[in-house]
């Protein structure tokens, strides 16, 4: 065999078990970072914040983080759902909860029933919106 050939043949020897080795042995990725809330969401936080300058807007708020129950089967109900925001007090108190029904929400209306359901029994107020109100109207309906 030829030098030449040898090198080629070489050559597309270690290619070939190149991308075999990435096709098949390579650790793929599992896991990818994405936004912790959507672009509606985010326009929401940013006028949460507006209307509420001396309190906390927390997003993404496990439901676990704010109710429990003394009977274990009850927390299958509860254990991975969340809010999608929590307005605080500089203390921590809660003040209310905002969801933000965007069009994911349609035929969801009992779901929505229970989970309001479960979070007034526990004491907070609830607040639904469709759309993204103006800070006044944020005030008004939280602040009454």
């Amino acid at each position: 065999m030829p030098m030449q050939q040898y090198i080629i043949f070489i050559t597309i020897f270690l290619v070939a078990i190149y991308i075999i080795w990435q096709i098949f042995f390579k650790q793929r990725q599992h896991y990818f970072s994405r936004p912790i809330i959507t672009k509606f969401e985010t326009r929401m936080f940013v006028r949460l914040t507006q209307a509420f300058p001396h309190h906390h807007v927390l997003t993404q708020v496990a439901f676990s983080a704010l109710i429990t129950t003394q009977d274990y089967k009850f927390r299958n109900q509860f254990n991975r759902k969340v809010t999608d925001f929590v307005i605080t007090t500089k203390s921590m108190n809660v003040v209310a909860i905002i969801e933000l029904d965007d069009p994911s929400h349609n035929n969801k209306q009992e779901e929505d029933r229970m989970r309001d359901y479960m979070l007034n029994q526990a004491g907070y107020r609830v607040f639904r919106y469709t759309s993204i109100p103006s800070t006044t109207q944020l005030r008004q309906d939280l602040l009454s």
